[in-house]
């Protein structure tokens, strides 16, 4: 009784530790298209942008009941990166977030960037984000009343030299703010 009590908890746990997915490699086995991300994400309500140079993962979330954080994960790839908007030149490709109507939201405070970037001696002593890199910008809803603002994020990728818009639309209704893909 023992011993089939014992090699029954090996097959279990051998079993349990074949049917486990990583979720990096799950990630990679997703696919594209028209640059939208249909795979699976970490959290159904994120917004998730593919391309050859960069993978842009934005998403929302509540602090109370009138701020909210947005949040975006840029993984660059293939040697990708751009200038931080924590960059105090002034360049038409910096890193930014563009919202449409400041009477219903606004931007609250600088954004926050995780690791901070350095400055590049060899590309004229700018801050360049080349490594992945986590963006947080505090939002302030303005009013009660339901309503939807498109916004944007833009930047230079390098070394394509291409000037990226991310197009996305912060939905507010019944107290709750949501963000879905602009076009989508």
């Amino acid at each position: 009784m023992n011993n089939n009590l014992f090699f029954g908890l090996i097959l279990l746990s051998f079993n349990y530790n074949c049917a486990e997915v990583n979720s990096q490699d799950m990630a990679q086995n997703t696919t594209a298209v028209d640059s939208v991300y249909v795979g699976p994400t970490y959290f159904s309500d994120d917004l998730v942008r593919e391309d050859s140079l960069y993978t842009a993962i934005i998403r929302i979330d509540k602090q109370n009941d009138k701020e909210h954080v947005l949040s975006i994960q840029m993984n660059l790839k293939k040697n990708g990166y751009f200038v931080s908007p924590t960059e105090s030149g002034a360049f038409t490709g910096k890193f930014t977030i563009v919202l449409t109507e400041p009477q219903h939201l606004q931007t609250n405070g600088a954004i926050i960037e995780t690791p901070l970037s350095k400055v590049d001696e060899n590309e004229g002593f700018v801050k360049l984000v080349r490594e992945n890199t986590y963006y947080k910008q505090s939002l302030k809803v303005l009013t009660n009343q339901n309503f939807e603002v498109s916004g944007h994020i833009q930047f230079t990728i390098e070394p394509r030299c291409t000037l990226e818009k991310i197009p996305f639309i912060l939905s507010y209704v019944d107290g709750k703010l949501s963000l879905k893909m602009d076009g989508c």
